[in-house]
């Protein structure tokens, strides 16, 4: 058991204090840097939180539930933690063996036959893709190469790059057959990866996994842009009677908190700039592009998704990240089951302004205006 320790803040979400890891879970000295997503600025020196956090999926994964609600906790946060390891293993394109490699080398030439789960994450992907006019696309990934993101060296494309990338992109060329559950590519060079969509997919399973095992007061985040919550926090203060609090971070101020957001038994999934970018000629080009365009977008600071699917979340977030105002109001508009905060840049002021659609104001609370 490690002695309380504080936390600092950094990126999109952000938060207070974590208490307590157990053996058997990894304890590297990146996990004990990383910081907690959650609680708020209250004195937490009477409350304590079991923490549990693994290594996987290029992040860092984070457990918490109410200390001593559970005396399985361990077990259940180990038994979690390895769903994440086995499905890291399925669905990474960084890993020869994996299913996701296998469809990349073989569904050019013929159909591919693929595990359920996986097959319904393709299929809710696909569903996504077209929701959102191609602005979540899991063949997108030839794009982040030519932009040197997969390799972290950021650099400039020239166009005819760009055009060719924009050649192997696109999700309507990946065929589904739901009757028998395979895969085929429609068109030459398409490449799957699932980097938009697989890590909240790992929470949505690994969060089922912990209800199924009986327990019902929880939260697990991914790399503090991803996050499951279920039941409450036996803290309680006001607006979080019923649920969690997790911090969204101001855009342009490190370490700052912007808002509150009040979660329980929901999913929450942010996009941002903010660690992955690179400057060339006095411009700065960040990480997230545009598969309709070819282009990384700049229009927008971050965008945070709320549903009840972490899966969901993740891919609109980069979706809305892309999308203009008015495209991301007319989605929620059509599906009021998502709800969502933009962060926009006002250039002219070097400010910035919110805009949230769906947002009750029981859902959340400005913390920083």
């Amino acid at each position: 058991m490690k002695p309380e320790r504080k936390s600092s803040r950094r990126e999109f979400l952000a938060g207070g204090k974590v208490d307590r890891t157990e053996p058997g879970v990894d304890t590297s000295a990146e996990a004990d840097a990383a910081d907690s997503i959650l609680l708020g600025d209250a004195d937490r020196s009477l409350h304590y939180l079991e923490h549990f956090s693994k290594r996987a999926m290029a992040c860092e994964f984070e457990l918490f539930f109410n200390m001593q609600q559970y005396s399985g906790s361990g077990s259940a946060a180990l038994a979690a933690f390895q769903l994440i390891d086995d499905l890291e293993e399925q669905l990474s394109v960084y890993r020869d063996s994996s299913e996701i490699s296998q469809l990349n080398r073989d569904a050019e030439k013929d159909w591919v036959r693929v595990e359920p789960g996986l097959f319904e994450l393709l299929q809710r992907g696909a569903e996504l893709s077209g929701w959102t006019g191609g602005a979540f696309d899991m063949t997108a990934g030839e794009l982040s190469r030519v932009w040197g993101f997969e390799q972290r060296q950021g650099r400039v494309p020239d166009p005819p790059e760009i055009s060719a990338a924009l050649a192997r992109v696109g999700y309507e060329g990946v065929e589904l057959d739901r009757d028998q559950q395979r895969v085929r590519f429609g068109q030459s060079g398409l490449q799957l990866n699932l980097g938009g969509i697989g890590k909240g997919y790992a929470l949505d399973r690994a969060g089922r996994h912990l209800v199924g095992s009986g327990m019902e007061d929880f939260v697990l985040h991914g790399g503090q842009s991803s996050v499951v919550a279920r039941g409450r926090e036996t803290r309680q203060e006001a607006g979080a009677e019923n649920g969690w609090t997790i911090g969204l971070s101001h855009p342009l101020i490190p370490g700052r908190r912007l808002a509150e957001i009040y979660l329980s038994d929901q999913a929450l999934g942010t996009s941002g700039t903010g660690r992955q970018g690179f400057y060339f000629q006095g411009r700065r080009y960040g990480h997230i592009i545009d598969p309709r365009s070819g282009y990384p977008s700049d229009h927008c600071l971050s965008s945070t998704v709320i549903a009840d699917s972490a899966a969901d979340c993740d891919a609109l977030a980069t979706a809305f990240f892309l999308m203009s105002v008015e495209e991301v109001g007319q989605f929620c508009g059509e599906h009021p089951e998502y709800r969502a905060v933009l962060v926009l840049p006002e250039p002219t002021t070097k400010k910035f302004r919110i805009e949230s659609f769906n947002m009750a104001p029981h859902d959340w609370r400005l913390v920083d205006s």
